[in-house]
């Protein structure tokens, strides 16, 4: 009878064969990328639900006719076109078509050169014909504002193509 090798032998005379480092390789390269997909599905949707607390005090301040409100979520270039006054003047312009609370319709993410800026549009429908209203959030060094607030009558041209 032969002698039962130790453990220590037995582990040198064991080399990897080609398919077994291509098969390590590619399961470290699944569970990275499977990783990494989480994480940024997690971060999505950190980042618009953080986005979306902007959004829901703009269409608050909408509701309300408070453009000074709506003046303090927006970026210094928002505040630079526009005034609390003018704000609440354009607010008061669309009352008819705003007095129901609105249900959010669309949310688009865009990454572009200045960040992530998430889009959500809103529907009202106080009138026979619905009126949709777009606000822009920036993430600018870490703090989500305004951007943009617009509506229309025609979805379409609230819409960001991508």
């Amino acid at each position: 009878m032969g002698a039962i090798p130790s453990s220590e032998e037995s582990k040198k005379g064991k080399k990897l064969k080609p398919i077994d480092i291509v098969a390590i390789v590619v399961v470290t390269a699944v569970v990275v990328v499977l990783g990494w997909t989480i994480y940024s599905k997690l971060k999505l949707k950190h980042d618009v639900a953080a986005a979306q607390q902007v959004s829901d005090q703009t269409i608050a301040a909408l509701q309300k006719r408070d453009g000074t409100a709506a003046y303090k979520l927006g970026s210094t270039n928002f505040q630079k076109q526009y005034s609390s006054d003018s704000l609440t003047k354009q607010f008061r312009a669309i009352e008819v078509a705003t007095t129901k609370s609105p249900a959010l319709e669309n949310t688009t993410v865009y990454h572009g050169k200045d960040g992530e800026t998430v889009y959500f549009i809103y529907k009202y429908s106080a009138l026979k014909v619905p009126y949709y209203v777009r606000t822009a959030i920036l993430d600018k060094d870490g703090k989500w504002q305004l951007i943009n607030i617009s509506g229309s009558v025609d979805e379409s041209k609230l819409i960001v193509a991508q």
